[in-house]
């Protein structure tokens, strides 16, 4: 089964998906993706307690709601059981995005949406993504796919 590994941004992160944001604006309002950034320094806002107490209350939803979605996920796109996730917290960007490069799914602490839906659904980006590059899918169509794999991963 694969493994899920939570973690929480470091400060250098933090300021890396800072960093992101800023280069990808145009991207992220033209397809009315919400995010957050600093108000303030990423230093200043960087609140230890918060990243915590967020990373234990995400690490307790996952173990109650995942009910072998990773397991269903690997067999579905045909992945070893070995498939390993990090799930990192981060204060800043879009309220969940992934990195298929290292299998790394970013969910933002600010997020209204059901962070472990989004987290499962950026899962399912990380699985999809050689076939959206093979097939150059866009970015909506890209996003219908992977409903539709995640509703059926879900059972709904």
């Amino acid at each position: 089964m694969p493994n899920v590994k939570f973690i929480i941004c470091s400060i250098k992160r933090e300021k890396d998906i800072f960093d992101m944001v800023r280069r990808n604006m145009e991207f992220l309002k033209t397809n009315k993706i919400k995010f957050t950034w600093p108000q303030q320094t990423v230093e200043e806002e960087y609140d230890t307690k918060k990243y915590e107490s967020y990373k234990k209350w995400i690490e307790i939803e996952w173990a109650k709601r995942e009910r072998g979605f990773t397991e269903r996920l690997s067999v579905f796109f045909h992945e070893p059981g070995e498939t390993k996730f990090t799930v990192e917290i981060s204060n800043y960007g879009p309220l969940g995005f992934y990195n298929a490069s290292n299998n790394t799914v970013t969910i933002n602490l600010n997020t209204h949406l059901d962070a472990i839906n989004t987290i499962m659904h950026e899962m399912i980006h990380i699985m999809l993504e050689p076939f959206i590059k093979k097939y150059n899918i866009e970015h909506l169509q890209k996003e219908f796919v992977v409903n539709t794999i995640l509703k059926i991963l879900k059972n709904e």
